[in-house]
């Protein structure tokens, strides 16, 4: 028997209900995951814009798919098992292997149907800035990558548990951050969390990026080149602004 991890539980916990399978019809298995970029901090709450972040090469099709979970929609039982969407490439923005697409798709999507998400993201104050990234330079550092297996791949309704996979994460000599080893099918996609050390026993959990492509020693993208990106896209389009007040997140008026 393998002793628990406490930061695989932690991390399961708090952003466990930030993710969804995602998949270009007839492609690979991977993870998509919600991210709200802030735009403004008052006394009252806070502006973000939420975004859905997955790995380009899951996003070139012209038909894809989200597993729609169960245990994110309320109220349960309302929802289909997953959700098309035609011209699928159309809906992304790609950029150094990232795709980003407000996700205003997803909640029209409920809206339409009659019900809402429950979901969790990943926030800016989450979202490691390239100052925490200095770390990965040296000896590779313990990271957890957050996805969704597969079971039965290309199976109707086929089942994507929520998994944690644990190895380190390193920068080579090229400049390329890595994560040592293999990572289950599915991960594609799937955010990367670190743990950094603050004092003593204190530590701080930080995403750090994504996965973004490869079998073996998978490159991760870091959220330092992500926040460029979608400072470029923010900065040109205009996806769905939402407030978030004492903890709950809000959509605001069109």
């Amino acid at each position: 028997m393998t002793e628990e991890d406490p930061l695989e539980d932690m991390i399961v916990k708090t952003w466990g209900g930030c993710t969804l399978p995602v998949r270009p019809v007839g492609g690979p298995a991977g993870t998509a995951f919600l991210y709200n970029e802030l735009l403004e901090s008052t006394p009252d709450g806070d502006r973000v814009r939420e975004w859905v972040l997955t790995a380009a090469g899951l996003t070139r099709t012209e038909l894809g798919e989200f597993r729609l979970r169960p245990e994110l929609i309320q109220p349960a039982g309302a929802a289909a098992d997953y959700l098309a969407v035609l011209q699928f490439d159309q809906n992304w923005s790609r950029r150094t292997n990232v795709a980003a697409m407000p996700s205003g798709l997803l909640h029209d999507h409920a809206e339409r149907k009659g019900w809402q998400w429950t979901v969790a993201q990943v926030t800016d104050g989450v979202a490691a800035r390239a100052e925490d990234l200095r770390v990965l330079s040296g000896e590779p550092h313990r990271a957890y990558a957050l996805g969704h297996v597969t079971t039965e791949p290309g199976a109707p309704g086929e089942k994507r548990p929520l998994a944690v996979a644990n190895s380190g994460v390193t920068r080579d000599p090229d400049g390329v951050v890595r994560w040592a080893g293999a990572l289950p099918e599915g991960f594609t996609g799937a955010p990367v969390f670190l743990a950094q050390h603050r004092s003593g026993r204190e530590f701080r959990l930080l995403c750090i990026g994504l996965i973004v492509g490869g079998d073996r020693n998978p490159t991760v993208a870091t959220f330092d080149t992500i926040r460029k990106m979608i400072d470029q896209l923010g900065a040109g389009a205009t996806p769905g602004v939402w407030e978030r007040v004492t903890g709950l997140l809000r959509r605001r008026p069109r």
